[in-house]
């Protein structure tokens, strides 16, 4: 049907991209690698209010940092430019001249207040709101007087009777019977167009054979098909992916938390990780769950997208950022979080200039427990800083454990050889028969003096770095009861 598959990624500019943009822009992507074919970035910035040129530069950015490029759109060029629906206003009005001409459409002067009470009326009998006509039946000189007395009006198309049959890629067959589908607008009162109308002239025009989006756009999907028929193009297939939940099985949305790439991004996120958690949110890969770009798109269809919704799970792409961030070179590693280091003001540039190798072992010590670059700070904070922070009931427990900290102390303070993981354990089995304690109770108290936390690095790893010196200091201040909760 289709001699060369050509999907695009539509975004509107109005704030930062959304999770489920993002998914919607990887399959796209994959989609077109695998068949080999042509993925079109198309920016729909016609909301004049809160579409800005600074979106649109930050859209293209984020995207260039995911690497998801494009064969088409702003910055690319393409054989159907221009690619932002801002520049294409002529054409629109061109193919409005051409329903007209059909008489296919009809201004519609009611206002926002009488669409309102229709609305409830419909609800109020149990009917699925939809416009009932009034205006297709005025006559020419109905309609020019109220032209003439400055009145507002927008255009509808008119819907043929009949059932509407969605085949989806993803749903299978979707039946919209005409009952539901009401005449709908295809330009605002301000003469500008709408999504349904630019969407398919755009689509159309630049040939795209597969619509891949979400699934709130189902509903629009029949009304579209017929706008492709009365301007006499062919509709391209459908498939609608399922919308991304938080935990409530709710639509994902600020109240469950960061929605928006950008955040994760400046959370230090690896774009390769974060595509490829992405990707697993609605399919199911068979050679694994780990795969970069290239291998998702070699394995890519649309037929085996799931339908029900998936979880976005934090933890799990927290998992799965660890897993990229164990294939970094340490010494890469060390450069790459050093900015998150000196943002929290824990160590500089300058440090970092003579004290690398050193902060290369802390980085190597941690660096199983980091998802994002920027995890490093609560990872690592005890290394740069003493002031340690207490809950009230660890305060509490250390001070029950005073003779304990105490014998710390004393038997760090009073060791002579050469401080390093072997000796430091040495030490605590001797505190261990002293105050005949193992397991948790001999170490967890000790943790907490060295580190502030409740988990962490294996401490015979974490106390050479710290030193000696700094971890008599340290259990001094529980001995000597300075310490602040």
């Amino acid at each position: 049907m289709f001699d060369t598959v050509r999907v695009r990624f539509a975004p509107s500019p109005t704030g930062d991209l959304h999770l489920g943009n993002v998914r919607t822009a990887l399959y796209n992507w994959l989609y077109a690698r695998h068949m080999k074919g042509v993925f079109i970035l198309r920016v729909e910035d016609t909301d004049k209010v809160r579409s800005t040129p600074e979106y649109c530069e930050e859209l293209m950015d984020i995207m260039t940092w995911l690497g998801l490029k494009w064969d088409e759109g702003p910055r690319a060029g393409g054989p159907h430019a221009p690619y932002k629906q801002s520049e294409r206003t002529k054409i629109y009005e061109n193919h409005l001249d051409k329903l007209k001409a059909k008489g296919v459409v009809y201004p519609c002067y009611c206002t926002e207040e009488e669409l309102e009470l229709e609305r409830k009326r419909q609800l109020g009998r149990g009917h699925m709101p939809k416009y009932g006509g009034k205006c297709k039946k005025l006559t020419p000189e109905e309609r020019k007087k109220l032209d003439a007395e400055g009145k507002t009006s927008v255009l509808r198309f008119i819907v043929p009777s009949g059932e509407v049959v969605v085949q989806d890629e993803v749903r299978g067959e979707v039946v919209f019977p005409d009952d539901q589908i009401g005449d709908f607008v295809l330009t605002r009162s301000d003469n500008s167009p709408t999504y349904n109308f630019t969407v398919v002239v755009d689509d159309a025009l630049m040939k795209v054979t597969h619509v891949v989006r979400g699934e709130d756009h189902l509903s629009n999907t029949p009304k579209q098909i017929l706008l492709y028929k009365a301007l006499d193009y062919e509709p391209p297939k459908w498939a609608h992916l399922s919308i991304i939940k938080g935990p409530d099985g709710q639509k994902l949305s600020k109240r469950h938390g960061e929605t928006s790439v950008e955040s994760y991004k400046a959370k230090g996120y690896l774009p390769e990780a974060f595509l490829n958690y992405l990707a697993l949110l609605g399919w199911a890969p068979k050679s694994g769950e780990i795969l970069s770009l290239d291998e998702m798109a070699a394995e890519f269809d649309l037929t085996h997208v799931g339908k029900s919704g998936a979880i976005f799970d934090p933890v799990k792409l927290h998992w799965m950022g660890s897993q990229y961030i164990a294939r970094i070179p340490l010494e890469d590693l060390t450069r790459a979080i050093l900015p998150y280091l000196e943002q929290a003001q824990l160590f500089n540039r300058n440090q970092a200039r003579t004290h690398f190798e050193k902060l290369k072992q802390i980085v190597d010590v941690v660096r199983t427990n980091l998802g994002c670059f920027s995890d490093i700070v609560k990872e690592t904070f005890y290394f740069f800083s003493d002031e340690l922070h207490f809950e009230t009931a660890q305060t509490e427990e250390m001070r029950a454990q005073k003779p304990l900290l105490e014998a710390y102390q004393k038997a760090f303070g009073g060791f002579p050889g050469d401080f390093n993981g072997e000796n430091f354990l040495k030490i605590v089995k001797e505190v261990g028969k002293q105050m005949n304690l193992k397991g948790k109770a001999l170490y967890h108290p000790l943790r907490l003096a060295m580190t502030g936390r409740e988990d962490g690095p294996e401490l015979v790893k974490v106390a050479p770095l710290l030193g000696k010196d700094e971890i008599v200091k340290r259990l001094d201040i529980w001995v000597t009861e300075k310490v602040d909760s």
